[in-house]
């Protein structure tokens, strides 16, 4: 499931038209407020958290799917953490398209209050330094056909069309019913084995700037 970006607001997919775009002017009226951002690895402690506030709750089992995923050296859940709140995240796949040298970026989130602050773009390249830190020579995401409005995001940073993907995933809510979300995407993909793996720890000590009223 090559899914970074969906429209439906389902796990992973959430609606951010905004990712990416930096903090407008305010007109100098009102506070602006700096807030540390750490871009780390999800740890299991933080997956009550991702849930959001119930947004998420029937999403449960695949944020679990995710994390283990992680643990077991097959992919990575990358978090935007604000003052210890999961403010954004992006997963990533190293399993699925292993054989033709790339890896799946996909669940690019970012909670609603802190969208349009350039938390998406941030996660986005964390998780291309951790792609390179594996040797792998691609980053793959899919945007859905009828989302067309958020690939000036994706094209800017420096992703290009390579394909398209149709079919379905399947996940339990928690309550146990089945839920079967149709996938109808573009593929966009960027070579990345020419740039330079940074630390691990790059993104670590920046600071969000919010406008307050």
């Amino acid at each position: 499931m090559a899914t970074a970006h969906r429209r439906t607001d389902s796990y992973g997919t959430a609606n951010n038209h905004g990712l990416g775009a930096e903090p407008g002017e305010n007109g100098g009226k009102g506070t602006i407020l700096a807030l540390p951002l750490t871009i780390r690895p999800a740890r299991l402690e933080d997956l009550p958290t991702l849930e959001w506030y119930g947004l998420h709750t029937p999403h449960r089992e695949i944020i679990a799917g995710a994390f283990r995923l992680q643990e077991r050296g097959d992919g990575s859940m990358l978090l935007a953490d604000v003052n210890g709140f999961p403010a954004g995240q992006i997963c990533i796949d190293f399993l699925r398209k292993r054989p033709s040298g790339r890896a799946t970026l996909w669940a690019l989130r970012v909670f609603q209050p802190f969208r349009g602050l350039g938390i998406g773009g941030r996660l986005v390249r964390a998780a291309e330094q951790v792609v390179m830190q594996r040797a792998v020579p691609y980053a793959e995401l899919g945007v859905d056909r009828d989302n067309a409005g958020v690939l000036p995001f994706y094209e800017r940073l420096g992703y290009e069309h390579c394909g398209r993907e149709r079919g379905q995933f399947l996940y339990h809510t928690p309550e146990g019913r089945l839920v079967r979300v149709a996938i109808d995407q573009w593929l966009l993909h960027k070579r990345l084995d020419g740039a330079e793996p940074a630390s691990a720890g790059a993104d670590n000590g920046r600071c969000l700037r919010l406008a307050g009223d």
